[in-house]
């Protein structure tokens, strides 16, 4: 009955751009029409994963236009150097050691 009120018109009328549009990217973007794993848990994990990384990025994005996120700390930038450089033995895009 709700869907059928003026105020019910006007949320579905909403959906496309907020609900469905977390889907579409993830199907786009994110690989999500197919998957290679066997197992609903293995999937399942997969997709925990995958939508943590998009929420954050969405929450990353959010804070950046707002102007509330916080200044770069030097000891964390270093850490998560050390880090990309242990997985990858060449710098991407001209990474400064």
């Amino acid at each position: 009955d709700i869907r059928h009120t003026q105020w019910g018109k006007e949320l579905y009328k909403m959906r496309g751009q907020t609900i469905e549009r977390v889907f579409a990217d993830a199907k786009e973007k994110h690989g999500m029409r197919y998957t290679n794993l066997r197992g609903l848990r293995k999937v399942g994990h997969y997709l925990t994963l995958l939508f943590a990384c998009m929420n954050l990025k969405k929450l990353a994005l959010w804070k950046k236009r707002r102007g509330t996120f916080p200044p770069t700390v030097p000891a964390l930038h270093s850490f998560f150097l050390k880090i990309f450089f242990a997985f990858n033995k060449k710098p991407l895009l001209g990474c400064i050691t």
